[in-house]
């Protein structure tokens, strides 16, 4: 393990040795289709649901030294994930490996992204309170556009704010040069469009941008990312959280 893996992995245990502090009770670490659900202050909480996008023959985005989009996704899919489930919140996945999720037996690739991304809506709405988080980066023809930027979906009204959070927090925590602001997400982002809850897409950076992907495929880079999001998370449901990366 790397030290900025070790970065990471301390960030985790540091946010445990808080839960348990606290009391929170039933705090476990799962995803998937085993995952169950845990108590946390003032009652029940909505279940996290982690879209690391694309997987499998779905590359995504790419950036220079052959870097694809879906590894930094999952990479900092896995972080966001540990950071709610040691403070005591149900958390699933999308994907915990590098798959596409299409039904068995579908052929050509634009078939395919078409049921892996029905698959994923399905598998969301399994859980009728719920947070959708997909996480994704981003890519343009112009080398000089960098910097996060984060959509939401229009079925629900926390989605705008969930969204504005994540904006800002990022803005503040890591990126304060970042003009750019939250968006209404259209038909073309599938999944948050048609979630029924709580959805936004977070777009982390750039592949197209060195300093970007310089960031993005940095251990602790990616840690402070998935940190804004989880404090922007609790922001939105009222909770406290009293640790900071920033600087």
């Amino acid at each position: 393990m790397t030290l900025l893996k070790y970065i990471a992995a301390a960030l985790v245990l540091l946010l445990a040795g808080y839960a348990v502090a606290s009391g929170i009770s039933g705090v476990v670490r799962m995803t998937g289709h085993g995952a169950r659900r845990v108590s946390t202050p003032g009652g029940r909480a909505p279940v996290i649901i982690i879209d690391p996008g694309h997987g499998g023959i779905d590359g995504g985005a790419t950036g220079p030294n052959n870097i694809v989009e879906k590894d930094i996704n999952l990479e900092i899919a896995f972080i966001l994930r540990d950071l709610f489930a040691v403070n005591g919140f149900e958390v699933v996945m999308t994907r915990e490996e590098d798959i596409s999720i299409h039904d068995p037996g579908t052929s050509g690739i634009r078939a395919q992204k078409r049921s892996d991304l029905r698959n994923r809506l399905d598998f969301t709405e399994r859980f009728t309170d719920n947070i959708f988080i997909s996480v994704h980066q981003n890519k343009f023809g112009d080398p000089d556009q960098r910097g996060t930027q984060i959509f939401y979906g229009p079925n629900h009204p926390g989605s705008e704010l969930l969204a504005e959070l994540v904006q800002r927090n990022v803005v503040s925590m890591l990126q304060p040069e970042n003009r750019r602001e939250h968006k209404r997400g259209g038909r073309n982002l599938f999944l948050i469009y048609e979630a029924r809850g709580p959805a936004i897409l977070v777009e982390c950076g750039f592949l197209s941008n060195p300093q970007d992907v310089k960031n993005l495929t940095d251990s602790q880079y990616q840690a402070q990312i998935a940190f804004a999001i989880f404090c922007s998370t609790m922001e939105f449901l009222g909770m406290e959280f009293p640790v900071s990366l920033a600087g």
